[in-house]
């Protein structure tokens, strides 16, 4: 990856941590509940609280796509793809930055269990 890449990745990673340290109450950081999720967090018995501590363990290196416009037009903001190891399994991370106060977790489950977009 080049130098502006990683750096504007970087920045953008910090900006999401911020934002998970920032959410006391779940609504700066939220976490979609949709069914491949809710399975992967009962499967591993997280709570969002681990959901969040696996973001703040996120780095440069495991983003491997984005700033990428959201396909949705219904949403502002950017998507950040990350594939961090887990327990010893590669995880599927997408998050949407929709403000320097809120962002969205979209996807947090096993890499490759689900149709993802892109290679790793």
């Amino acid at each position: 990856m080049d130098t502006i890449g990683k750096y504007i990745r970087g920045q953008n990673l910090l900006r999401i941590k911020r934002i998970v340290d920032a959410d006391i109450n779940g609504d700066k950081f939220i976490i979609r509940r949709r069914k491949k999720n809710v399975e992967f967090m009962r499967e591993y018995s997280l709570t969002d609280e681990d959901v969040k501590n696996i973001v703040r363990s996120l780095t440069v290196k495991d983003c491997f796509k984005g700033p990428e416009k959201d396909r949705d037009e219904e949403y502002e903001g950017f998507l950040f793809f990350f594939c961090p190891m887990f327990e010893g399994i590669k995880l599927y991370i997408k998050i949407r930055i929709e403000s320097d106060e809120k962002s969205v977790c979209l996807s947090v489950h096993e890499f490759g269990k689900y149709d993802e977009v892109g290679e790793v």
